[in-house]
């Protein structure tokens, strides 16, 4: 698998930079510094994700007629903040990783694409077995989440959401990846119900929304990812079932108001947002240890990491967002800025009829 996105398929996403040969750097340190190395490095793409996800639902409060329905086609681009760019690679306390030389400022997958610090792996005698760069940034601080969504009036003053993407798989160099998105959203104008409200000149609507994106990679490390040392001697072992694993739920209420000029919509909203994303590696992995050989000095594989790699990203935060909606007959463009854990710009077009 080489450097490139897991989430590549029709440009859903822009999460999840995993190269083999960073994965296998990873791992070099054992099961727990490298969950806390992951978890440090991916988090800014794991939260983008999340914001996205949660963004592009709506551009106005007002809802459809019964039947009435639009198709929407629209990009959020979450823009990762400068302090998620880099970590703080001593702050992890890590057992067997040590950080040579004085730097210890490494990048996320949103830094720079530039090498991070050298780390070095120590055996339990203290002895550096290997060392290596921690993995560079892609350079990429804004994050695309592209989204087609269709919406329909089937009750009254309530609009129904949905988004759906079947599973696409596709090959990356022998390794096979695919995903699948659903969600489901309403929106309810809840004004129209209530006396006098009814007669002010705009719209207010109560809004909630669930999504979930399922992903998974095959994997294939030739022996040469974990480590170029002739001296480093890796022995055979099982490769099958080795798999990286995705899940992203979302989740999004809150309330939309909107007023209404002629061909021009004003929008704002204001609700709270939620996302968890679980990432797991599963497979067996080689470790690698020192070992003493008549009084030589050697390194060979000692056991194996099953399951090595399962990481939690939660977020639960505030949403506000602004925005523009144009029509011109049947045909809407829009555009917002939302704010929550990061800053979102919203963009798209809509096709229907109210």
């Amino acid at each position: 698998m080489k450097k490139g996105s897991l989430l590549v398929c029709l440009s859903l996403f822009s999460m999840m930079a995993f190269s083999q040969n960073d994965v296998a750097q990873f791992l070099k340190g054992g099961q727990s510094d490298a969950n806390k190395l992951i978890q440090a490095y991916m988090e800014p793409y794991a939260f983008a994700l999340g914001d996205g996800l949660n963004n592009g639902w709506y551009s106005t409060a007002k809802t459809h007629s019964l039947f009435g329905f639009d198709l929407s086609i629209g990009a959020s681009f979450v823009q990762v903040p400068n302090d998620s760019k880099t970590f703080d690679l001593k702050s992890l306390n890590l057992t067997n990783m040590v950080v040579k030389g004085g730097v210890s400022i490494a990048p996320t997958v949103a830094g720079n694409n530039t090498p991070g610090p050298v780390i070095g792996v120590n055996d339990s005698k203290g002895r550096e077995i290997v060392n290596f760069n921690s993995p560079q940034g892609t350079g990429m601080d804004i994050v695309p989440v592209p989204m087609v969504q269709i919406g329909f009036g089937l009750l009254p003053h309530t609009d129904l959401l949905a988004r759906f993407v079947p599973d696409i798989k596709y090959n990356n160099n022998g390794d096979e990846m695919k995903i699948g998105l659903w969600g489901f959203g309403a929106k309810h104008n809840f004004m129209e119900w209530i006396p006098v409200l009814n007669k002010l000149p705009f719209d207010a609507s109560l809004f909630g929304s669930y999504s979930e994106v399922n992903g998974e990679s095959g994997l294939t490390f030739p022996t040469s990812d974990y480590s170029s040392n002739p001296n480093i001697r890796i022995e055979n072992f099982n490769t099958e079932g080795q798999m990286l694993k995705l899940k992203t739920k979302t989740s999004k209420i809150g309330l939309v108001v909107s007023k209404t000029f002629t061909i021009l919509t004003v929008f704002g909203a204001i609700g709270h947002s939620t996302s968890e994303s679980n990432v797991d590696l599963l497979g067996i992995y080689p470790v690698v240890a020192t070992a003493d050989l008549g009084g030589g000095f050697e390194v060979t594989q000692k056991g194996a990491l099953v399951d090595p790699i399962a990481l939690e990203f939660k977020t639960s935060n505030i949403n506000v967002e602004a925005g523009l909606r144009v029509k011109i007959t049947l045909l809407s463009l829009f555009a917002s800025i939302s704010k929550s854990e990061y800053t979102a710009y919203n963009v798209g077009l809509s096709l229907g009829f109210r």
